[in-house]
C-alpha cells in the first residue's frame, strides 16, 4: 500500500486525554482545540497566518520510515488554558444529602468543553465553556492573543441562589445543588436567517445538563462578560450525560424570521430525548434608525417520543450530521452498536428516509487490544461522498456509507472507502510515528478523531499502550501523540477546486467563522507549490468568477440631525460593524483575496505570483471602496452632530475615496455629495494635519498646492504629502517611515496597537469604554461561591486609559474629540480587509 502523507506528528508529554468524541475539535477561529485531563490545548495551524512565526512548532514522522514520499510538515501554534486542579465549590456545604456527592472531587480533572461561534466577544473571537469534574461550569477566552497569549476566565454562570437555607428545607436543598452541578454542555451554532446585511445579534445558545434531569439555556452577554440563564426544560428524572445540537433550519421565503435546531440529550439510563428549540428574530425599536435591532423569542418543546429507550446501556458519543435537502441525522453510539435517528422532513426527498437504525459491529483485529465493544472517539461527516467516519478508542475506524439516502455498513462498491482500509491506515500511521518498533501487543488508543479538510485527511490523538504490561503508569509517563494523515487516497487537486468554488461562491457572513477557518482546508494543500503551478489557471478562473462587485445601492443609512448622544455612538457602532462586516458579497471577496494572497506566496514561478498578485490587487480594491462607501454614508447621516476632528476625518475619507475616481467613479460622487455637507473647517484642526479650509469642491486637481492636506512626522515634524499616500505605509521627507491603522489611515504613532493574523496589518487599539457603557465590577460571588476575576474580559484588547493611547493632540492624527473614529474603531473589531482577528502582541 501507497504510504499517504502525514503533515504532523506532535508529541504531548505528560498528557493523557480522555476518550471522547468532542475532546478534539475546531472553532470558528481556526483553532484546534484538545481537552486533556488536566488542560485545554489550543492549537492553530501556521496556515495562512502571517504572525508570531517564530513560535510555530512543526514535527513530522522520521523521514527514514517514509522514504516514498516526503511530506512538507504542518506548523502550529500553541497557547493553553490550564487547570490548577482546585476546588472552587465544596458542593457538602450546600446538602449533606448521598445524591449529592461528587466522587470528581476526589481526583480534580476536566470533563468537557465546549465552544461558541466565532465573533462572539469584544474582539469577535469565541469562548470556551469548560466542566471539571467536580461538576463546576467556567467561562474562558482569550485575552490579548488568542494565537499564543493568555486565555482567562470570565465568570461561573449564575443559574440558581446558593443553598443558605439547606437546613430548613433539606429536600428543596438537595434538587437545587442536583440542577446547580452540571454533567453535559454544548453550543449551538448560529441561525443563517437569510438577511442581507446579517442582523448584528448572539442567537447562539449554550445548553447545560445537570444531575437533576433538565437542561439550562444560557446566553453570552457581550456587555457584562457573563453568561446569563434564558430558560430551563425539564427532560428525565435521571442525570442528562450527553447533548448535542442540530444546524438550525430557517426557511428563506423572506417572511418568515423563526429558527428552529433540534437538541438532543442523553440520560444515564441510555435514553435519548429530542428537544425542538425555536428562536424568532423580533424587530426592536431604534434610536436613529441606522439600521434594524433585533430582540429574540426563544420557545421549548420536548418531544414526546424517546428515540431510545432506557436499555442500561451508557452512551459513548452523540452527534448530528447536517445533510443538505433533508432534516438532520442523529448519530449516537453504545458499546458494539452505532444507532441513527431521523425525523421525517416536510419537502425532502423521496429517497430519504427517516426513523431508527442500528448496525452491530465487528471487531477489527489490529492489535491485542481491538474491541468493538470500545466507547467512540470521533464522528465525522464526508459530504462528497455521503459518507460518516466513526472511531472506536481501540483504533478502528468504521464507515456508514450513502448516509442521507440508505444507511449501510456494506460498502457499495469496490471503490468506496473500506473501514478495514482506514483501520490499517491508521495503524500504519502509528507505526510510522512511534519512535520505537512497534508489534501486535501495543494498541494505538484513538481518544479523539475529527476530520481537517472535510475529506481524507484526518486530525487525532492518540497513545500507546500496552494491556499485557500490568505495570502502574503514572500521570508523567502519559504520552499523547497528535497527528495530522491522509487515511485514503483521493483526487487532491479536484477537492480543492470544488471546495474553493463552494467556499467563495456561497459565503455568508452571518455565522461570524473567520476566513481562516473557512480556507483551512485549502490552504493545507495549497501548500504545495507544484499543486498551485498544475491548478493556476482554474484556481484564478474560480477567483474571478462573478466579477467584484458590492451592495453600493442598498446600503441605506438614516439620516440624523440631533445632538451627539451615548445612543448615537451605541448605534452608530452597530450600524458600521453590520454593513463593514454583514454582507456576503465583500466577506467573499475577503476569502478571494485571501486566497489570491497565499498562492502568491507559495507559488514558486514570478509568472505566476504575478498573476495572483493581479487579482490580490483586484479584491483589495473592491473591498477598500465597500469600507470607504460605509464611511462615507455614514458621515453623511450624521454630517450635523461632527466635532472639528471628526470633518478633519470626513475630509482625508473624501480625499481617498475621490483618488480611486478611475476604478470606483460612483464611489467618488458619494464623496463630492458628502463634501457638500460638510461644513468649512478651520485651518489645522488637528495637530497630526494641515487642512487648508479653501478647497474648493470634490472635483478638483488634488495636486494643486491650495489643497495640500499633509500629516506631520512624529518623529521630525517633517512632512508627509497626503496625496501622495501609501495606504499601507507613509514616509516623511526625511526618509522616516511609518505603518498606517488599516481602519482609519492614520500613523501609528503608538506601539499599542492590534495585528491581524492573517494579512499582518496593523490598527489602533479601540478606545476604552465610556462611563456610561461600562458595567460596574461585581464584588459578589457567583453561584458557586468565587468571585470573578477583576480583570476577567474576555476578548477585550485592555487599552490603556484614553489619557495614554490618545493624548492630547491626538497620536497620529486621532484626538478624545474625534467620536466618529473611536467609534469606528470600536466597531471594527476584524480586519476590514482579509476578515480575520486582530491580536496584541505587546
Amino acid at each position: 500500500m501507497t504510504e499517504l502523507p502525514i503533515p504532523t506528528v506532535l508529541s504531548l508529554s505528560a498528557v493523557s486525554v480522555p476518550p471522547s468524541v468532542k475532546c478534539l475539535q475546531f472553532s470558528q477561529d481556526g483553532q484546534a482545540i484538545l481537552l486533556t485531563k488536566y488542560a485545554v490545548y489550543i492549537l492553530t495551524p501556521d496556515t495562512g497566518v502571517s504572525i508570531e512565526l517564530s513560535s510555530v512548532i512543526k514535527q513530522a514522522p522520521d523521514s527514514s520510515k517514509s522514504p516514498s514520499r516526503s511530506t512538507r510538515p504542518l506548523g502550529w501554534l500553541r497557547t493553553m488554558v490550564e487547570f490548577d486542579r482546585s476546588l472552587a465549590h465544596q458542593w457538602p456545604n450546600d446538602s449533606q444529602e448521598w445524591g449529592a456527592v461528587s466522587l470528581g472531587s476526589l481526583d480534580p480533572s476536566l470533563h468537557a468543553v465546549t465552544l461558541s461561534p466565532s465573533n462572539l466577544t469584544a474582539d469577535a473571537g469565541c469562548v470556551l465553556a469548560l466542566l471539571n469534574s467536580n461538576l463546576e461550569l467556567t467561562i474562558w477566552g482569550a485575552s490579548k492573543n488568542l494565537l499564543t497569549g493568555e486565555w482567562i476566565r470570565a465568570s461561573r454562570p449564575r443559574r440558581s441562589a446558593p443553598c443558605s437555607w439547606a437546613a430548613k428545607n433539606p429536600l428543596s436543598a438537595v434538587k437545587t445543588v442536583l440542577r446547580d452541578q452540571s454533567t453535559c454542555i454544548a453550543w449551538s451554532p448560529q441561525p443563517h436567517w437569510g438577511r442581507e446585511p446579517a442582523p448584528l445579534v448572539d442567537a447562539s445558545l449554550l445548553a447545560v445538563g445537570n444531575r437533576l434531569g433538565s437542561v439550562t439555556f444560557l446566553r453570552y452577554d457581550k456587555a457584562e462578560k457573563r453568561m446569563a440563564a434564558v430558560a430551563e426544560t425539564q427532560v428525565a428524572d435521571r442525570w442528562a450525560t450527553h447533548l448535542a445540537w442540530s444546524a438550525w433550519h430557517v426557511p428563506q421565503d423572506g417572511t418568515c424570521n423563526l429558527g428552529e435546531a433540534m437538541l438532543a440529550c442523553g440520560t444515564a439510563d441510555g435514553s435519548v430525548v429530542v428537544l425542538t428549540v425555536c428562536q424568532t428574530l423580533d424587530p426592536k425599536p431604534t434610536f436613529t434608525k441606522f439600521t434594524p435591532d433585533h430582540a429574540l423569542g426563544l420557545s421549548i418543546q420536548v418531544d414526546d417520543e424517546r428515540i431510545s429507550g432506557s436499555d442500561g446501556r451508557a452512551i459513548t458519543g452523540l452527534q448530528w450530521v447536517n445533510t443538505p435537502g433533508r432534516s438532520a441525522i442523529l448519530i449516537y453510539h453504545k458499546p458494539g452498536v452505532l444507532h441513527l435517528w431521523s425525523a421525517s422532513s416536510f419537502g425532502a426527498s423521496e429517497a430519504a428516509w427517516s426513523g431508527s437504525r442500528a448496525f452491530v459491529l465487528r471487531t477489527h483485529k489490529r492489535s491485542v487490544g481491538s474491541s468493538a465493544l470500545s466507547p467512540a472517539s470521533g464522528i465525522s461527516y464526508i459530504p462528497s461522498l455521503d459518507v460518516a467516519v466513526v472511531s472506536l478508542s481501540d483504533g478502528s475506524f468504521y464507515v456508514i456509507q450513502k448516509l442521507s439516502v440508505d444507511p449501510t455498513l456494506d460498502p457499495p462498491s469496490p471503490g468506496s472507502i473500506q473501514p478495514d482500509t482506514l483501520s490499517a491506515a491508521s495503524r500504519s500511521v502509528f507505526v510510522r510515528a512511534e519512535p520505537e518498533k512497534v508489534s501486535y501487543k501495543d494498541v494505538d488508543r484513538i481518544h479523539g478523531a475529527v476530520t481537517y479538510d472535510g475529506g481524507s485527511t484526518f486530525m487525532w490523538t492518540y497513545e500507546a499502550s500496552r494491556p499485557t504490561d500490568f505495570s502502574y503508569k503514572h500521570d508523567a509517563k502519559h504520552i499523547s501523540t497528535f497527528v495530522v494523515a491522509q487515511l485514503w487516497d483521493e483526487d487532491l487537486d479536484e477537492r480543492v477546486l470544488s471546495g474553493l468554488a463552494e467556499r467563495v461562491g456561497h459565503a455568508g457572513s452571518v455565522s461570524g467563522e473567520a476566513p481562516l477557518s473557512i480556507l483551512r482546508p485549502l490552504f493545507l494543500h495549497l501548500r504545495d507549490s507544484s499543486r498551485i503551478a498544475r491548478l493556476h489557471p482554474r484556481l484564478l478562473d474560480i477567483l474571478y468568477r462573478q466579477p467584484p462587485s458590492g451592495p453600493d445601492a442598498t446600503i441605506a443609512v438614516a439620516s440624523y440631525t440631533g445632538d451627539w448622544t451615548s445612543e448615537l455612538s451605541r448605534e452608530l457602532r452597530r450600524s458600521l460593524a453590520t454593513h463593514i462586516f454583514g454582507w456576503s458579497s465583500i466577506h467573499s471577496q475577503r476569502m478571494r483575496y485571501a486566497v489570491a494572497v497565499f498562492c502568491q506566496k507559495h507559488a514558486e514561478a514570478a509568472e505566476i505570483q504575478q498573476k495572483f498578485a493581479d487579482a490580490a490587487n483586484l479584491f483589495l480594491a473592491s473591498i477598500r471602496t465597500h469600507v470607504h462607501l460605509v464611511l462615507i454614508r455614514h458621515l453623511s447621516a450624521i454630517s450635523g452632530p461632527l466635532s472639528l476632528h471628526d470633518i478633519s476625518f470626513a475630509r482625508r475619507t473624501i480625499h481617498q475615496a475621490t483618488a480611486a475616481v478611475a476604478t470606483a467613479p460612483a464611489l467618488a460622487k458619494e464623496a463630492e455629495h458628502l463634501w457638500a455637507q460638510l461644513p468649512l473647517a478651520p485651518h489645522a484642526v488637528s495637530a497630526g494635519m494641515q487642512i487648508n479650509a479653501a478647497s474648493p469642491a470634490v472635483g478638483i486637481n488634488h495636486e494643486q498646492e491650495g489643497d495640500r492636506m499633509d500629516e506631520l512626522c512624529p518623529a521630525c515634524n517633517g512632512t508627509i504629502p497626503l496625496q501622495s499616500m501609501d495606504a499601507e505605509s507613509a514616509v516623511c521627507t526625511n526618509g522616516h517611515v511609518w505603518a498606517r491603522c488599516c481602519v482609519t489611515s492614520f500613523l501609528l504613532a503608538t506601539p499599542m496597537v492590534r495585528t491581524c493574523v492573517g494579512c499582518g496589518r496593523k490598527a489602533l487599539l479601540p478606545p476604552p469604554a465610556p462611563a456610561w457603557a461600562t458595567p460596574e465590577a461585581s464584588s459578589s460571588g457567583d453561584a458557586n461561591g468565587s468571585v470573578d476575576h477583576p480583570d476577567a474580559r474576555v476578548g477585550d484588547s485592555q487599552a490603556p486609559p484614553a489619557h495614554l493611547l490618545y493624548p492630547p493632540g491626538g497620536v497620529g492624527g486621532l484626538s478624545n474629540s474625534a467620536r466618529f473614529v473611536q467609534d469606528l474603531l470600536d466597531a471594527t473589531r476584524r480586519c476590514p480587509f482579509c476578515g480575520n482577528n486582530f491580536v496584541v502582541l505587546v
